[in-house]
């Protein structure tokens, strides 16, 4: 069973059904895998398997189903934390939207707000309009409802003698109670001297014909409950209002009082008023006696009985009671209002004697007693009764025993009720509210719709900063404006600095692994490079394979010493990074830097896939720094040296004149190092050394190395795999006997030969023209070398002389290391 069936089983998951080219892949890679120099036979079936994948360069073998919902949480996570890096990289992203953010929602809200408040007022204005205009139509009805009392005075008046009033005064009080507002009027009364002697209507004998009855003889001057109503009246000798109030007879009403003053009268007139005899009508009322005149004992009417400086004698009083139920039910139309949407509570002040009587408990402070309302603030029981009158509508009835009903309204307007010195208060709340419904739903909406609007203005900001920022990795920022406007970019440089790399004995290297792995160990190393040269300001213009290529004072110009001295020391970091790293696998590479510097033209070719490159020999001579370079080292030419002197603080080593490709002898440098150096357009901070840069640790690559090796019987036989030609100092493998008769590879780098001694590290001479190659594997003795050429070892070659050999390359030197018995046998063969 494969290890994707174990997989499969072992989650519960089905694979695929192989295709007949899945099956033919699967012996392809079988076969490579039998015959890979880099596959171990302690590699898990997992390890196998994922070598398989990376040979068959992605050929699908075998597939599992995977979960959407997983598929969709890994996505998640990675856009995640792609997001966050772009914002962490770039603030704006985030700062932006969140301004727009603030910004909708404070227009926003600040919009909702106002619209809601104007709306809030405009509802307050209608409501106190329409309180104003009930209010006034409330007046002037009780005006109407009053009317009789005028007239009854004004008939008194016209001839007061007792026996004329009397005898016309029951037909004249029918007809203005027939001509009442609504038959709101109830009675009319006669009061001479206080004491009320006819009322009309009246029916029988008693009160078992008429509750009227009871009303018959009673002595306003001596009704201590309303002797202030009665006081306002005389005094004011106009017409008074009491009420409404709970009735003798039962029901609520209002009374109508009017003062009547005979003007040019004695203060003895009479009028032949004749005198009232308590008691003479029935036992309903008080024990007889006999009352002569105005009854003025304990009261504080006296003074108004006769004005002098009028001649006017007090006569007695008019009253008319109105039916307060029938004037709300069919006069005020309050009903109206709840039609309307409000709710309402039409009250009056009530006195502090009431509330001792009614409710002791409210007779500290003001209090307003409700003689009107709407259902919706105080529902009433159907059987409940109006001081003992029925209501005409079950449910309608209102009886006097609530108070402060107004404080239960929502911040409710109000308007007054004046008349003839009685007060009412009337009370309004929208039942709606006065804040409009739609408040919070729009702010609700508002705040959605601010976040949604940022939240897409700020994937937009990433998406493009993402965009950007690849772009920007490509092309510099000023290049994509010059392209954005339909122009072609060239620009001219009089000196930048060039810096080119690459990994010694790639081809033989990457010839040994698998594809994946090369584009693994490649991405780890150049991510480091990357740092480097974001750390240094530079600008990277290529990746080709395992060359690296950058340069320094363009596109932004600068100092030409500046943009050399940054260049240099990031040559210095790239072989530190390379020297101390492990890349994936377990390998560790070294490197070859060159730099040069001069002018060069910087241009964008081409219009699909446009690049950002140099042109100039400033280029070409840099690339032949690298190629003429040696490993772990970092190659120089003039210009750069004397910039690097300009700049200062290098540690720079000689090489002398040496033979470069397509432009002969140069005298070129070693950059070995650098010292602190806090002045100059680059200052550093640290000293470095690269020719003591330590080894990588040994015991630990081989342990890493162990773990890759395959077993004995899966090593393949010797062979000179094919190899294309890479131009000077390229390598090519060979094949040499081993000491114990075994076979084993060696890579031969091929030079022309010539004399010349080169000093590496400062001290031991040797002959070479290109940097040693590090070779897998050396034998005691080396193939026999093509005529001309010098066979060049790979393995430890760059290490210090001081460190390992002896000095000279003579008869009499004794090499140190395999490698350099190899060089010295193809040499004298």
């Amino acid at each position: 069973m494969s290890f994707t069936a174990r997989v499969g089983s072992a989650l519960g998951i089905g694979s695929l059904r192989k295709s007949k080219r899945e099956r033919e892949a699967r012996e392809s890679a079988s076969y490579v895998h039998n015959n890979s120099e880099q596959r171990s036979g302690s590699k898990s079936h997992m390890e196998l398997d994922k070598s398989i994948w990376d040979v068959t360069h992605g050929v699908h073998v075998e597939e599992v189903k995977v979960g959407r919902l997983r598929q969709a949480w890994e996505a998640v996570r990675t856009d995640t934390k792609t997001v966050g890096e772009t914002v962490r990289r770039d603030p704006k992203v985030a700062i932006i939207p969140f301004v727009l953010l603030l910004l909708l929602l404070g227009g926003g809200l600040w919009a909702v707000f106002a619209s809601a408040h104007q709306e809030y007022k405009h509802r307050r204005e209608v409501a106190q309009q329409t309180a104003s205009d009930k209010a006034l139509y409330l007046q002037t009805e009780l005006a109407k409802a009053f009317l009789p009392a005028y007239v009854c005075s004004v008939y008194v008046r016209r001839d007061p003698a007792w026996p004329a009033v009397n005898a016309s005064f029951g037909p004249m009080a029918l007809e203005m109670i027939r001509l009442s507002n609504a038959g709101s009027v109830l009675t009319l009364s006669l009061v001479p001297w206080g004491v009320i002697q006819t009322m009309v209507p009246l029916k029988g004998t008693s009160p078992t014909d008429d509750p009227n009855w009871r009303a018959i003889g009673k002595d306003w001057l001596q009704d201590k409950f309303n002797q202030d109503k009665v006081l306002q009246s005389i005094s004011s000798k106009n017409l008074t209002i009491i009420g409404p109030y709970n009735l003798t007879q039962g029901g609520i009403g209002l009374v109508a009082m009017v003062s009547i003053n005979i003007a040019n009268a004695s203060p003895n007139a009479t009028f032949d008023i004749p005198p009232y005899v308590h008691g003479a009508l029935g036992p309903w009322q008080t024990p007889p006696r006999t009352q002569v005149g105005p009854n003025l004992t304990d009261t504080p009417y006296a003074p108004y009985m006769y004005d002098p400086a009028a001649s006017s004698k007090w006569w007695g009083l008019t009253t008319v009671l109105i039916s307060w139920d029938v004037l709300r039910e069919n006069v005020t139309r309050l009903d109206d209002l709840e039609a309307q949407g409000y709710s309402y509570v039409l009250s009056r002040p009530v006195l502090r004697k009431e509330l001792l009587q009614a409710r002791p408990d409210l007779a500290n402070g003001s209090h307003d007693l409700a003689v009107a309302w709407s259902d919706t603030v105080q529902q009433v029981p159907l059987n409940a009764t109006n001081n003992r009158a029925p209501p005409r509508q079950p449910g309608r009835a209102r009886p006097l025993i609530y108070y402060d009903l107004h404080e239960r309204l929502d911040s409710p307007v109000h308007s007054r009720v004046l008349v003839e010195g009685a007060q009412l208060d009337l009370y309004l709340s929208l039942d709606e509210g006065w804040t409009p419904s739609w408040k919070h739903a729009m702010i609700s909406v508002t705040c959605v719709l601010s976040f949604v609007f940022s939240l897409m203005l700020f994937l937009v900001l990433v998406n493009r900063r993402q965009h950007m920022r690849l772009l920007h990795a490509m092309i510099p920022k000023k290049v994509i404006q010059t392209l954005r406007r339909g122009k072609i970019f060239t620009e001219s440089f009089d000196t930048v600095t060039v810096l080119f790399s690459d990994i010694v004995a790639y081809t033989t290297m990457s010839a040994s692994m698998a594809p994946i792995e090369v584009v693994q160990m490649l991405d780890e190393l150049y991510q480091e490079f990357d740092n480097l040269a974001e750390k240094h300001k530079l600008y990277k213009l290529d990746t080709i394979g395992d060359a690296f290529m950058l340069v320094g004072g363009a596109p932004d110009r600068e100092l030409a010493a500046a943009a050399a001295a940054r260049v240099a020391q990031m040559g210095l970091d790239m072989i530190r990074v390379t020297s101390s790293k492990t890349l994936a696998g377990g390998h560790n590479v070294k490197i070859r830097v060159g730099i040069h510097s001069g002018p060069a033209v910087a241009a964008v070719v081409g219009r699909k896939a446009p690049k950002y490159t140099l042109f100039g020999d400033t280029v070409n001579t840099a690339s032949r720094m690298e190629s003429n370079g040696s490993p772990m080292r970092i190659h120089i030419s003039t210009a750069t040296h004397q910039l690097l002197q300009e700049a200062g603080g290098f540690v720079m080593e000689p090489r002398g004149e040496i033979s470069i490709k397509g432009k002969g002898l140069m005298s070129t440098f070693w950059v070995t190092g650098t010292h602190v150096w806090k002045q100059g357009p680059c200052p550093r901070f640290e000293s470095v050394d690269i020719c003591s840069l330590p080894e990588p640790n040994a015991a630990a690559l081989v342990a890493v190395r162990s773990s890759n090796a395959l077993p004995a019987s899966h090593v393949p036989p010797s062979k000179i795999a094919e190899h294309v030609d890479e131009g000077e100092g390229s390598e090519k493998p060979a094949v040499v006997d081993a000491a114990n008769g075994g076979t084993a590879s060696v890579a031969l780098k091929l030079a022309a030969p010539h004399s010349r001694r080169e000093n590496v590290c400062g001290n031991s001479p040797r002959r070479s023209k290109l940097g040693p190659q590090e070779l897998p594997s050396v034998a005691e003795s080396a193939p026999q070398a093509p005529a001309g050429a010098v066979a060049v070892g790979t393995e430890n070659e760059d290490a210090c002389p001081e460190a390992s050999c002896l000095g000279g390359e003579g008869e009499g030197s004794q090499p140190c290391t395999p490698r350099a018995a190899a060089r010295l046998a193809a040499e004298r063969r």
